[in-house]
C-alpha cells in the first residue's frame, strides 16, 4: 500500500490527458525540428544554432542564426532553436569560463588581466571594464576562449542530436518512411496537418 488511497477514475483520466499532452508537445517539437530532413541535417542545424548562441557576438545571435542557416541551406527554425542555448542564465558562466580559457591560452597573467564581474554581464558597468589599457588582452581572451567553447558545444550538439534522431527514426519507422517520402516529393506540411498514428507515439 502506498498510503495515497485508491485511484479514482477522474485521476486516471487526468493522468492520461497529461501524458497525451506531453507526447503532443514532444511531437510538435520534433516536427518543428524538421523531421522531414535527414537526422544529419537536423543535427547540423541545431549544432550551428548552439555554436551561434554560445559565440561572443552577444546581441546578434538571432540574426547570425538565420543568416548562417540561409547560407548553409539548413532549417532556420532548427538553427534558431539551437541558438536559444545562449540566454541570460547560461551565458555568464560560459563566457566566464571562455574568458579564463582564452587568458590561459594566450598567456596573460592575472595581474595584467584582472577578473571581471560576470554576474554583471547584462549591465553597462561590465562592458566599461573593457576600456583603457586592459582592452586588448581582455577582448582577445574573451574572443578566443568563448569561440573555442562555442565550437566544442556545436560539435557535442551535432553528435548527440544525430544519435538521438537516428534512434527516434529506428524506433518509429513510419516517421522515417514518411519523412523520406516528403523529401522525395518536396512536401513540408505544417505540424498541425500531420496525422499521428497510434504506433508513432513518443514514449
Amino acid at each position: 500500500m502506498t498510503g495515497e488511497g485508491p485511484l479514482l477514475p477522474g485521476d486516471a483520466a487526468a493522468r492520461r490527458r497529461c501524458r497525451s499532452l506531453k507526447r503532443r508537445r514532444l511531437r510538435l517539437l520534433l516536427d518543428l525540428m524538421g523531421r522531414v530532413d535527414r537526422p544529419e541535417r537536423v543535427a547540423a542545424a541545431l549544432a550551428l544554432g548552439v555554436g551561434v548562441g554560445l559565440s561572443p557576438f552577444i546581441g546578434f545571435h538571432f540574426i547570425l542564426a538565420v543568416v548562417l542557416a540561409w547560407l548553409f541551406r539548413l532549417h532556420k527554425v532548427d538553427t534558431v532553436i539551437g541558438s536559444f542555448v545562449g540566454n541570460p542564465w547560461t551565458l555568464p558562466p560560459v563566457y566566464a569560463a571562455g574568458y579564463r580559457l582564452g587568458r590561459t591560452l594566450l598567456g596573460y597573467p592575472p595581474v595584467r588581466v584582472p577578473p571581471l564581474k560576470w554576474e554583471r554581464i547584462l549591465h553597462h558597468d561590465f562592458w566599461v571594464a573593457f576600456r583603457g589599457p586592459g582592452l586588448s588582452p581582455r577582448l582577445a581572451s574573451f574572443l578566443v576562449g568563448t569561440t573555442i567553447l562555442a565550437l566544442v558545444g556545436a560539435f557535442v550538439t551535432y553528435f548527440f542530436a544525430r544519435s538521438f534522431l537516428r534512434l527516434y527514426h529506428r524506433r518509429h519507422p513510419r516517421v522515417a518512411e514518411r519523412a523520406a517520402r516528403r523529401r522525395r516529393h518536396g512536401l513540408h506540411p505544417p505540424p498541425a496537418e500531420i496525422e499521428v498514428r497510434p504506433d508513432e507515439r513518443v514514449h
